[in-house]
């Protein structure tokens, strides 16, 4: 077909196709003119001025208050979509309900929270090992049924943890929830079987399945992240394979550069990974002549901001523990080391009975007990100067 031809048959079709109105199918719409002035039609819709004459008392309601989603307590309503790990006390006393909670809160000893007092809000968090998890407690009032309403959510941590999580929501659902119908189903706990045994591994293949976790390392943060919750899961083997020198000397070295990393993240990990390595007597005389003993004694104080001391809290405790634990066996170094780093050591011990956390403060007690013991000039000599010089060699 030519250029032409194409063209040419295109004329053949209709392409647009143009129906004709009628005047008889179209609809008119007539519209109301109002005939009065600019000035009298604005004035019908302003507000009317009342006149009060100067000796009449004009006495203003105080106590009326705007309609809002809060309740008279300042207990916030319940809003839509509340989380479903949720359930309701029946009690009238909002300051009753709060104690409630507090309460268990304390008997918490794997979390810590900090109350939100103007937001009826508490704000917790787990660590223990590589495990870590924050949560939020809201306080609600269902004003229909004139019952509070408490709503937990985890806001933070993988799908690993959930299992915990779940374990707290029901220890505190059957403390508190006096709704007798509400009820959480009850999942069975998962167990390896006592007929599987673990492949044991050599020490090359143990050493040589360390090297990945030891390079990252090296990497971005997440990867320091990952690698501080890897120790924390390493320290948990055989200490058969932790007591090797080819395995000990790096994993300290590679402590220390973690707990004094910029990441918060990776301090925290670094931190329990310390506290569990401490256990080890060949890890103590490392650990004490090293970065680490320093960066543990700065964190046993108390927290500067009140209400983000839950964040921190599980790591000022691990480190007042671990160093309890070295100064049980090891006072002298304990305080020649802080003292060669110009810690401020005298003024510890005479501020560590202020600490706020009671279990911080217990682990420091411990340690003050030995480490004030020792005289402030420590004589070198009755250290084991051949096992520090072959430590940091």
């Amino acid at each position: 077909m030519s250029y032409f031809d194409y063209y040419g048959d295109m004329e053949e079709v209709e392409l647009f196709s143009v129906t004709d109105f009628s005047a008889e199918d179209m609809t008119y719409r007539s519209i109301a003119v109002d005939s009065r002035p600019a000035g009298d039609y604005m004035r019908s819709y302003e507000a009317p001025v009342y006149s009060m004459s100067k000796n009449s008392k004009f006495a203003v309601n105080v106590t009326a208050k705007s309609s809002s989603t809060a309740s008279v307590n300042g207990c916030p309503s319940v809003p839509f979509g509340v989380s479903k790990t949720k359930f309701m006390m029946n009690m009238t006393d909002s300051r009753t309900v709060i104690e409630s909670i507090n309460t268990h809160l304390k008997s918490q000893s794997d979390f810590d929270f900090s109350h939100v007092e103007e937001d009826h809000m508490w704000k917790g968090k787990f660590l223990c090992g590589s495990s870590c998890f924050e949560v939020e407690i809201n306080l609600y009032q269902d004003k229909t049924v004139n019952k509070y309403v408490v709503a937990v959510r985890k806001v933070s941590g993988c799908s690993a943890v959930s299992g915990c999580f779940n374990n707290f929501f029901s220890a505190m659902q059957s403390a508190l929830c006096t709704e007798p119908s509400a009820s959480t189903p009850v999942r069975k706990a998962f167990c390896i079987p006592t007929g599987i045994c673990m492949m044991q591994m050599s020490d090359e293949q143990f050493l040589e399945g360390i090297q990945p976790i030891f390079r990252m390392s090296e990497h971005n943060n997440e990867s320091r992240v990952q690698c501080a919750k890897m120790l924390c899961d390493v320290s948990q083997k055989d200490a058969h394979y932790l007591e090797l020198s080819a395995f000990r000397l790096p994993c300290v070295r590679l402590l220390e550069s973690l707990v004094l990393d910029e990441s918060e993240d990776v301090r925290q990990y670094a931190v329990m990974a310390v506290a569990a390595f401490a256990e080890l007597p060949t890890y103590k005389e490392a650990l004490m002549c090293s970065a680490v003993l320093p960066m543990l004694f700065g964190l046993v104080e108390n927290c500067v901001e009140l209400q983000q001391a839950y964040e921190t809290a599980q790591v000022r405790r691990t480190a007042a523990r671990v160093l309890a634990l070295l100064s049980r066996t090891h006072p002298y170094t304990v305080r020649a080391e802080l003292q060669q780093q110009a810690c401020d050591v005298a003024g510890w011990l005479q501020r560590v009975a202020c600490l706020q956390d009671s279990r911080t403060r217990e682990f420091a007690l411990v340690a003050k007990s030995f480490l004030e013991d020792v005289s402030p000039s420590v004589n070198m000599n009755m250290l084991n100067i051949s096992s520090l010089v072959s430590v940091r060699s």
